[in-house]
């Protein structure tokens, strides 16, 4: 069932964006346009969620807040207000919000403050107890996007084929390929791992299927290469798309012959390897660049797993901020218990462009040298990050530039709706059609 979020705001356009971009969500959106009405849906159901202009005809704001929170007790409640003041943005975080943003504010950075705190709220038990959190492997996660993941894993990890696994850096690719051989019928032989893009092209070749004596200078002895190495298990290739043409050939055969000659022999050996490469890259794109051969990519493409991004997925911030909290802390010996609210809400509202990595690097340096019961954006800062977010801060953005965003989403809503027929749209918007041609025109829609 879908969540539920009231949603009172008496300004037309951004509550009819709002109400859109929420739906778009997958949330169940009722909108009021004052506090009448908004008292009026709280007194009649409940709300997973409610978003509340402090100003707002009939009842304000914060009487409204106040309402909600009493009818609500375990739901979110985030105040929204063009006229914030240190003490408004107080009495708000009193009377329950979790939240204060000051107008105009991104839409996207409110939908993932959201997102996340909705998606920790329903994984509490309604006892109030902490989300069961799932593993495979070393992957923690909640989410319904890294379930799917993981039953992919689950499903494939037995055959032989080739998988590919594609992603951002840090969301877990290596991660992904050790839980595959994990569950694989090849759990007892080795896994081994190669960096493409860490060893030189000239050296690859040899690094992958070793070399005989005297093959180059400073071939001084016969080397076993990774493939032999990895014989009766898997090889796990990240970053293939840094292999050069030769290296490319070579690991074609491989794939369609199971053999292969070390640099500078003549000697065809035979090996039983399952193979898992990854990329950051779209392997099409290399192809159509003509960096990738046509053949290998159908070869290493038999199975893609795709890892959504942190940002995608926020409600698995928090159960992966705790499993790093608790990997760091025992070595250390620190007695932290956990996260603050604020702190929480401070990692929730992090785009974390470094992902699940960024994640722990930064849990990591919290717990070193913090010397609080409890993680505080204080600790979870650092020199080059976001500085911890204060009750109604929001990015700097230009009054103007945030009206015109929230015109164009609204023009391209409205004419999605009517199946981009201008003349519905217009009669819609109530202006006329030169009119809403002059605006698509000015907002870089036409």
């Amino acid at each position: 069932m879908a969540q539920s979020i009231l949603l009172v705001e008496d300004e037309r356009i951004l509550r009819v964006t709002l109400a859109n971009d929420l739906a778009d969500e997958g949330y169940e959106v009722t909108p009021a346009a004052d506090g009448e009405e908004g008292f009026r849906q709280i007194r009649q159901r409940h709300f997973d969620a409610a978003l509340l202009d402090l100003k707002l005809p009939g009842v304000d704001g914060l009487k409204l807040l106040k309402m909600f929170k009493a009818s609500n007790p375990r739901s979110v409640a985030i105040m929204m207000t063009a006229y914030g003041t240190i003490q408004s943005a107080v009495a708000a975080m009193k009377a329950g919000a979790a939240e204060y943003f000051l107008k105009p504010f991104p839409t996207e950075q409110l939908l993932l403050l959201l997102r996340g705190m909705l998606a920790q709220q329903a994984a509490h038990a309604a006892d109030g107890t902490l989300p069961k959190v799932r593993r495979l492997g070393d992957l923690v996660y909640v989410s319904q996007k890294m379930a799917a993941v993981c039953d992919l894993i689950a499903t494939v990890a037995p055959s032989e084929a080739t998988v590919l696994v594609q992603g951002e850096t840090g969301t877990g690719k290596e991660l992904t390929a050790r839980a595959i051989h994990q569950q694989s019928d090849r759990r007892e032989q080795p896994l081994v791992s190669v960096s493409c893009a860490a060893i030189p092209e000239t050296l690859l070749e040899s690094e992958l299927f070793g070399h005989e004596k005297g093959a180059f200078t400073g071939a001084i002895q016969e080397r076993r290469g990774r493939f032999e190495l990895a014989h009766g298990g898997t090889l796990f290739l990240d970053e293939v798309t840094d292999l050069g043409p030769a290296v490319q050939a070579k690991l074609l055969r491989v794939l369609q012959e199971k053999e292969f000659e070390r640099v500078g022999g003549t000697r065809t050996l035979k090996v039983d390897v399952r193979l898992v490469s990854a990329t950051r890259k779209r392997l099409e794109d290399e192809v159509l660049a003509g960096r990738m051969r046509e053949d290998l990519f159908y070869r290493l493409k038999v199975i893609t797993i795709r890892l959504p991004p942190l940002r995608e997925r926020k409600e698995d911030i928090l159960p992966l901020a705790e499993h790093f909290l608790e990997k760091y802390r025992r070595p250390l010996r620190k007695e932290v218990q956990g996260l603050s609210p604020e702190a929480s809400r401070y990692l929730l509202a992090l785009p974390w462009p470094g992902n699940v990595r960024e994640l722990e690097a930064t849990i990591q340096r919290a717990v070193t040298l913090t010397k609080r019961a409890v993680l505080t954006p204080e600790d979870l800062c650092t020199d080059d990050a976001p500085a911890a977010p204060h009750a109604g801060e929001t990015s700097p953005h230009l009054l103007n530039d945030a009206v015109r965003e929230a015109e164009r989403r609204y023009l391209q809503e409205v004419l999605q709706s009517v199946g981009g027929q201008r003349k519905r749209a217009a009669q819609i918007l109530g202006i006329s059609r030169k009119t809403l041609w002059k605006k698509l025109k000015t907002l870089g829609l036409e």
